[in-house]
């Protein structure tokens, strides 16, 4: 668990609470690729930012699919957090697929990240 929670977690674990913390996304707005360039390979998310959206001196429009490399995440995450100063974050909103896949029912289908897990952890002993 990292620090974002860990300390959370900890005072909550005292108190004789469960904890449980997870990557979650009610709507996956985007997807993973690999892109080659100059015969590097490298990881990136592909999607199409909201219409407004600013990086690096680009506006997007809301229609251009764009792949996107996030970075590395630093060896050690925690010594962001050394000095006490707030860490400056950027993150890009995302539109939400255009095309949806249809269960064999032929219901639409959202995809998502583990938001199932989620429910399943919040009120999954009502449902059963």
């Amino acid at each position: 668990m990292n620090r974002l929670v860990a300390d959370a977690a900890r005072r909550a674990r005292f108190a004789g609470a469960e904890t449980r913390s997870m990557a979650i996304a009610a709507i996956r707005a985007t997807r993973e690729s690999v892109v080659e360039d100059g015969g590097e390979r490298h990881e990136v998310i592909v999607g199409t930012p909201q219409k407004g959206e600013v990086l690096d001196g680009t506006t997007y429009d809301g229609k251009t699919e764009i792949a996107l490399f996030p970075g590395d995440l630093p060896e050690h995450p925690d010594a962001l957090f050394e000095d006490g100063r707030a860490v400056s974050l950027n993150f890009l909103r995302f539109q939400p697929p255009q095309r949806l896949d249809k269960n064999a029912e032929g219901n639409v289908v959202l995809p998502h990240i583990r938001f199932d897990r989620a429910l399943d952890y919040l009120i999954g002993d009502w449902l059963r």
